[in-house]
């Protein structure tokens, strides 16, 4: 049999070398980290969202054929392998959960898979390099191993959570190899916002539709639930946008918090409600709208004392308020750094690997997946497919590679 070394113990890695020793090659995965798949106990709030019912291009950003070869790959059956794997699935809005709502069924469920096809994990083992040796490749670690493998995949993750392994550094391996790395980014990530607001809203959550603008344009809408912290805004809505944020300049968040009424029937609403209880404070009519923070926050924002009476608005500042509900807008000063992100935007130039295989075109034997691609898909549990299919393409490409 034939080596194959695997640079990470995560999700593309575990199913690389799972399918590599099922193709009959010599496995050898290494990792950081006391234990592999540590990574995956975090996500989906400790859950593991691991695909979703949908999973077509749209929810994806990176290069399209390179997407489009991945996607309907035969490895690209998500549900099904971990059924194999003895995960069965509990669906919500589309998302797929182990059945246990535990992410370590996930884990363990490819930890035993791996044992069972003989892989060798390494823990605790940090890979400092890996070089062309002769026909195979030349891996090196922190603590002074040098072993010869006669192909490589690398799955180390990208930089988003360092805590949790992903330290970002097979970016540096893959460019000493030869391969270009795009600028990298936190992705899925809170937005840093300008506004005295927060200080009222830390803590408070509100379902709303997100508009993200860049100056004058709007460059992506989100709708689900918005959670404010002390520094901004986080949600789903608020991940999947800020991975818009790269080079953008003049960014500003406008929050819908009346989405789902009819701008008119929102009007009459206003207008009815004063004309009935013209004696009333604005933070009675905000009440029956939004949480009493968000009204407490609308109110600031639009200029009026919470004791305000409502005889006491007038048209204009009814309209005000109704435009303040509508368009709760936050100046956006930036994204959380890459310990908060959930995953890593930029990445290995995708043009420099083969598709079908994720091979290099400039080594043969050098194989890439996962997190460190330039490829990357919205909150869902599409990064997680992601990973799982790259990493079974890799590793089923590795082994028969080895075995030609």
């Amino acid at each position: 049999m034939r080596s194959l070394a695997i640079i990470g113990g995560g999700a593309s890695g575990l199913c690389a070398a799972i399918e590599a020793a099922r193709g009959n090659a010599d496995v050898t995965v290494f990792e950081r980290m006391p234990k592999a798949g540590k990574k995956l106990l975090a996500t989906g709030n400790g859950r593991c969202n691991y695909a979703n019912c949908d999973l077509g291009a749209q929810h994806y950003c990176g290069n399209a054929v390179f997407l489009r070869a991945v996607l309907t790959s035969a490895y690209a059956d998500t549900e099904e392998f971990f059924r194999s794997l003895g995960v069965l699935p509990s669906y919500e809005e589309g998302r797929l959960y182990p059945r246990s709502h535990h992410a370590a069924s996930v884990r363990d469920a490819l930890l035993a898979a791996a044992s069972e096809c003989g892989v060798t994990i390494k823990t605790d083992t940090r890979i400092t390099g890996v070089s062309k040796s002769g026909t195979g490749f030349l891996v090196m670690t922190a603590d002074g191993e040098r072993s010869v493998f006669d192909a490589v995949i690398l799955a180390g993750g990208g930089k988003a959570a360092p805590v949790q392994g992903s330290d970002g550094s097979c970016y540096a391996i893959l460019q000493s190899l030869g391969h270009t790395v795009t600028p990298l980014s936190p992705g899925l990530v809170g937005l840093t916002v300008r506004d005295k607001s927060l200080r009222l809203l830390k803590g408070t959550r509100v379902t709303a539709k997100a508009t993200l603008y860049a100056g004058s344009d709007a460059i992506g809408a989100e709708t689900g639930e918005i959670q404010f912290t002390d520094k901004g805004v986080s949600g789903i809505p608020v991940l999947n946008l800020s991975n818009l944020c790269p080079g953008k300049d003049r960014l500003t968040l406008s929050l819908d918090l009346c989405h789902d009424v009819n701008e008119e029937e929102l009007k009459t609403h206003i207008s009815s409600f004063i004309q009935r209880h013209p004696d009333a404070r604005t933070e009675l009519l905000l009440g029956g709208l939004v949480p009493a923070k968000i009204a407490y926050a609308v109110m600031e924002k639009a200029g009026l004392p919470p004791e305000t009476r409502l005889a006491e608005l007038g048209a204009g500042r009814a309209a005000l308020l109704c435009a303040t509900l509508t368009d709760f807008r936050l100046t956006v000063t930036g994204t959380r750094g890459f310990d908060d992100a959930q995953i890593t935007c930029g990445g290995v130039d995708t043009a420099e690997f083969d598709p079908k295989t994720l091979m290099s075109r400039k080594e043969r034997g050098l194989f890439a997946c996962g997190e460190l691609l330039d490829l990357h898909g919205e909150c869902g549990g599409y990064n997680l497919h992601l990973a799982w299919t790259t990493g079974r393409i890799a590793g089923s490409s590795a082994a028969l590679y080895l075995n030609n």
